[in-house]
């Protein structure tokens, strides 16, 4: 769900306040697509956009396993916590409603990290459903702001 995150992170810290926390939160965990990106010099948009629909013809894996984790939760949470208490459990909500949204894509993903248990979705990378859920979502975010 590539821009569901961001969407549902600023409806959410416009409807309920802590923005920043919520919406750092819900996209925080891609930024270890930043690391494979650069570690794997994928700069080209065209390379960029099929290597995330096709992560097994690159061998890449844009999800890391400590990231994309509950103990990545855990860890980021509590570095976050030692800001704010409050802040620290909407940024948590919103990191978990992120992991929660990613158990739908097809991708291989470890949960329960450092256990090598693997979670894999039944949606590809970009299909109609996550195109429609993006349209819905983006629409509902523009009628929120506009209120």
């Amino acid at each position: 769900m590539i821009f569901i995150h961001l969407i549902l992170g600023i409806i959410f810290g416009t409807l309920y306040g802590y923005l920043p926390f919520i919406l750092i939160g819900s996209i925080f965990p891609d930024i270890d697509h930043l690391y494979i990106i650069i570690k794997n010099k994928v700069y080209t948009p065209k390379k960029l956009i099929d290597s995330i629909k096709h992560e097994a013809k690159y061998r890449l894996r844009y999800k890391t396993q400590l990231v994309h984790s509950l103990l990545g939760l855990i860890i980021f949470s509590a570095i976050v916590l030692a800001f704010s208490k409050t802040g620290a459990m909407f940024f948590a909500i919103a990191y978990l409603s992120h992991l929660m949204i990613d158990w739908m894509d097809i991708d291989e993903k470890y949960y329960l990290y450092p256990f090598k248990v693997k979670f894999k979705g039944f949606l590809p990378i970009w299909s109609k459903f996550e195109q429609v859920v993006t349209i819905v979502a983006l629409t509902a975010m523009i009628i929120i702001l506009i209120k």
